[in-house]
């Protein structure tokens, strides 16, 4: 490779989503591998660099413990034992055990119901000219989906919504680099969510019921069942990673058929290509940015030397991004081939538990608006976004054409 005419671009605080993909572009092409010594961690921006740091965990661990002891208040998300940051061999039997209450078979199932709930909501606010696209659908669908999954009460969803609006706002955050009042901001929060779902579980295991904490609470593998902890983290995962995937996803639609009203057009004129519209969406506008990865042994796997202990950065939607596996990838083809092959997810062994359920609510949702909507139009000055990247709604007004 040529010498670099120039040193890595710098990514401003407050880049929006412009900022953000041109940071991509500029590095994926020049420095798709560098320490970046203001956030003390590797960025890793290509496709096949993703993927390798996805599946050697063996270098690339998710055990947050192995360099610095976890904060209490991270304990239900990334604490010891949660399953988002066991590597290999402990991570496999836990994948395992929790797959059994977590089955394709149990998704499909489900799609009857979910389209019940998508029918309800659209009711709702069908009288309404403007509605907002994040509370009146994308975040409602998959909250009480997740809500009626789990076995919990539905009616207590707006204690999701603030739990869930507490995690999303430190979303971004690059962990370990927190903020001073970190502790103060997240919490309260994660305090009450877990004394909230530890009463859930200790009521299913008094009185099992068929849903998926029940299932996690019987569920058995080589003599071995999961501690109460251990649920409480599997099911904040749900709550947070799984939930947000899908509502991100919901939100997303309407931002990227506005903006390519000739996909939209194809949509209604041919059904058959909804799947291929939800994939895109997500390699288009990812539910999330990046993965964080330590440094488990000193690797020269992508290039440069990586020492033990260092931080590993991978952008996921930089990979979406790589013009080597999409051609013209900032292009919206909902007809693109292999669209599947995005990271929107993540890959290897922490693939994402919810994402046959993210794409079930995609598919039943914009079925369902394209019967009974003729138009639409987002009101771009009051939209509001959980971080300066814009690409995470958190208040989405739209102005419906009601057919």
């Amino acid at each position: 490779m040529g010498e670099a005419v120039s040193g890595p671009m710098e990514l401003s605080k407050d880049a929006d989503a412009r900022g953000l993909l041109d940071w991509f572009a500029f590095n994926r092409t020049r420095h798709p591998v560098f320490w970046d010594e203001g956030r003390q961690a590797w960025q890793v921006f290509g496709y096949d660099d993703y993927v390798t740091v996805s599946n050697n965990p063996q270098f690339f661990s998710s055990d947050f413990n192995m360099v610095m002891p976890t904060p209490p208040e991270l304990e239900m998300i990334i604490g010891p034992g949660t399953i988002g940051a066991l590597d290999p061999p402990a991570h496999g039997p836990m994948r395992k055990l929790v797959s059994q209450a977590f089955t394709p078979r149990r998704i499909a199932r489900l799609e009857p119901r979910v389209r019940a709930i998508t029918e309800e909501l659209l009711d709702k606010v069908r009288e309404q000219n403007v509605i907002d696209a994040v509370g009146d659908l994308s975040y409602a669908l998959p909250v009480i989906v997740i809500a009626e999954l789990l076995g919990v009460p539905t009616g207590d969803r707006d204690l999701f919504r603030e739990w869930v609006d507490t995690l999303l706002t430190n979303e971004g955050l690059e962990y370990p680099n927190l903020p001073d009042n970190f502790t103060e901001t997240i919490a309260p929060a994660l305090k009450e969510m877990t004394d909230y779902l530890l009463e859930q579980i200790h009521a299913k295991r008094e009185a099992p019921a068929d849903d998926l904490i029940s299932g996690l609470v019987q569920a058995e593998q080589d003599g071995r069942r999961l501690t109460d902890v251990e649920i409480v983290n599997i099911v904040a995962l749900l709550l947070t990673a799984g939930h947000v995937s899908s509502s991100t996803l919901l939100s997303n639609l309407f931002l990227v058929l506005e903006e390519n009203p000739q996909a939209l057009e194809d949509l209604r004129a041919d059904r058959t290509l909804v799947p291929g519209a939800i994939e895109e969406t997500l390699r288009y506008r990812s539910p999330f940015n990046n993965i964080f990865r330590f440094v488990k042994q000193d690797t020269t796997i992508l290039g440069p030397l990586m020492e033990k202990g260092q931080m590993v950065i991978a952008w996921s939607q930089s990979a979406n991004r790589d013009p080597r596996h999409f051609p013209d990838p900032d292009t919206f083809d909902i007809r693109r081939s292999d669209g599947t092959r995005h990271m929107a997810f993540g890959h290897g062994i922490h693939h994402c538990l919810g994402a046959a359920l993210a794409r079930l609510e995609g598919k039943v949702m914009l079925e369902l608006l394209l019967e009974r909507v003729d138009g639409f139009r987002i009101d771009h000055e009051n939209t509001l976004f959980y971080e300066a990247d814009q690409l995470t709604p958190k208040y989405l007004p739209v102005r419906v054409d009601w057919n």
